[in-house]
């Protein structure tokens, strides 16, 4: 099972529709994948459509220990894709982690394997606030980042933090993290500065650079409305491929 976090700490960069969209292209493979909702604004949880939702939730687990991560997860309408809720739903969770005396840092990773090793992949959607401490938490558990940028100058200047946090957690608390890398989000392709980004990304990063970017499409918009991950809604269009490819560079940095 492998663990993959979906986070920038700038907002609008794509990462909840990065999460349902290389998750969907996983299932579409013939993969279980299960996407875990870090964010209390919750938009994981509301772009997809949940067929069975237990009454136990990740506060449950945390605050009251009154069930296991597993009593927590919502099978959605896209067989072999689960999602745990988040949401307004981890308010309390994060309020009672905040007031541990300790070990508040490590407390999704000591949950980790609670989660059943029948899934192969583990996406974490995550907040766009490099402070909060659920993000610290996601970045001490998992093995994996994924950093979707927007093509502006914001976008484009905030990556090196993310870089210098994750760094700082590989050598403080997760040594075994690893960025998988940077992908640009909502690229036109007929703008002159969108294409000069996509010219001279792979050798501003030479090392985390994806070549895949994903081109911006209505479609991208309307398959949150249907609650469907994009290669379900529309199998055909070009940001359907583009994650299709997207997919297959991020396997193949993980080695498949």
């Amino acid at each position: 099972m492998k663990t993959i976090a979906v986070m920038n700490q700038k907002g609008g960069t794509g990462k909840t529709t990065s999460a349902i969209n290389l998750a969907g292209e996983l299932v579409r493979r013939g993969k279980k994948v299960l996407i875990v909702d870090m964010d209390t604004q919750g938009n994981a949880t509301s772009n997809l459509s949940l067929t069975e939702v237990p009454g136990a939730t990740l506060t449950d687990v945390i605050v009251s220990k009154s069930a296991t991560v597993a009593d927590t997860i919502c099978r959605t309408s896209t067989e072999n894709l689960d999602l745990i809720r988040g949401g307004s739903l981890l308010a309390p969770a994060l309020a009672s982690m905040q007031e541990m005396p300790f070990g508040r840092d490590t407390t999704l990773r000591r949950l980790l394997p609670q989660i059943p090793d029948t899934y192969d992949y583990v996406f974490f959607d995550c907040s766009p606030s490099l402070e909060s401490l659920f993000n610290i938490n996601v970045l001490v558990a998992v093995q994996y980042v994924l950093i979707p940028i927007k093509v502006d100058k914001n976008s484009i200047e905030g990556y090196d933090v993310m870089l210098e946090t994750i760094q700082s957690v590989r050598e403080i608390a997760n040594p075994d993290i690893r960025v998988l890398g940077i992908f640009m989000t909502a690229v036109e392709t007929g703008s002159s500065l969108d294409r000069e980004m996509i010219a001279n990304f792979p050798s501003m990063l030479p090392e985390l650079a994806f070549k895949s970017y994903i081109r911006k499409n209505i479609d991208v918009k309307k398959a949150p409305l249907a609650l469907q991950p994009l290669c379900f809604f529309s199998p055909r269009c070009t940001a359907t491929a583009d994650y299709a490819a997207l997919c297959d560079e991020m396997l193949a940095r993980m080695g498949g």
